[in-house]
């Protein structure tokens, strides 16, 4: 599928959940492909409460600015919303309050490179053993854990002390950076000649610009999660059952208080009250809570 096949009846509205950066624009590749079809309109949509999740103690807050960023899309005409995370943050809470549909990064990446449950793969990621957690859940979630050979991790744990700096992991790839490319494309190959992967799923969309560099020489399929979100929300966008922009409602009706969680992020964020937690630095993947 390509982006050309997008719905003929109106242009397709996709909202992206952050950007990988703290950059206020759409990532590079979401541009470019949106540029190639007149009948696909991409947002990004940032959200108002961020921080880096390094354990799933922060996690829990980065679900809550998620979650109140997928309603905020919902709200302003989406066909589709996508996480751009391989970490799917809020993913199901959002589902449970929401009509449009909803993909993850990081499930969609994992049912591509599976084949829908049948194909052998491994995640490479540039991030270090300790944020192993996001992988274990996605698995499980998806339960394709057994199908998974192997998790490599590119970087040591001090990686994590690079944040916000340009010796950082990614600000290397944003660079094309040879070493970075290059140590990479070694854990691919590994991954197929040792431990059996049929694909190779890249455990963070914050390798997108690196992506298709890593396929070039390697045997085997490299999905980079970013890209197989937008392809499942091509297809979720123009299902015949999805509910269409003049009929459907903003809520689902599962959750009765649909409001809470926005209403929380606002009152956090607004001025005066008392804020989420900063970054620790200038964290490149990280948002501060800021005013809507």
């Amino acid at each position: 599928m390509t982006t050309g096949d997008a719905v003929a009846f109106h242009t397709m509205r996709i909202s992206i959940l952050g950007s990988g950066t703290a950059s206020r624009e759409l990532p590079a590749h979401f541009s470019a492909m949106a540029q190639r079809s007149a009948e696909l309109e991409l947002t990004l949509v940032n959200p108002r409460l961020s921080l880096f999740a390094a354990t799933a103690y922060e996690r829990l807050l980065v679900d809550l600015g998620f979650v109140d960023a997928a309603l905020q899309a919902a709200q302003n005409g989406s066909d589709a919303i996508l996480i751009n995370s391989f970490a799917d943050y809020g993913l199901n809470a959002a589902r449970a309050a929401l009509t449009v549909p909803l993909i993850g990064a990081g499930e969609a990446a994992l049912r591509e490179a599976s084949a829908e449950g049948s194909r052998p793969f491994s995640i490479v990621t540039v991030w270090p053993r300790s944020m192993g957690f996001i992988y274990e859940e996605r698995l499980q979630a998806t339960g394709l854990q057994s199908l998974c050979r192997s998790i490599r991790h590119a970087s040591d744990e001090d990686e994590l002390s690079k944040l916000g700096h340009d010796d950082g992991v990614m600000p290397r790839m944003a660079r094309h950076e040879p070493s970075v490319i290059a140590s990479l494309r070694a854990l691919c190959e590994a991954a197929v000649k040792d431990d059996g992967a049929a694909a190779i799923v890249l455990g963070c969309t914050c390798m997108a610009p690196i992506g298709e560099l890593l396929q070039t020489g390697c045997s085997v399929p490299v999905i980079e999660s970013s890209r197989a979100a937008l392809r499942a929300s091509l297809v979720a966008g123009r299902a015949p059952l999805a509910p269409s922009r003049e009929t459907r409602s903003i809520w689902s009706g599962r959750v009765r208080d649909p409001a809470l969680i926005p209403a929380l992020v606002s009152n956090w964020t607004e001025e005066g009250a008392t804020r989420a937690p900063p970054p620790e630095s200038d964290c490149p993947v990280c948002l501060p809570a800021t005013d809507p």
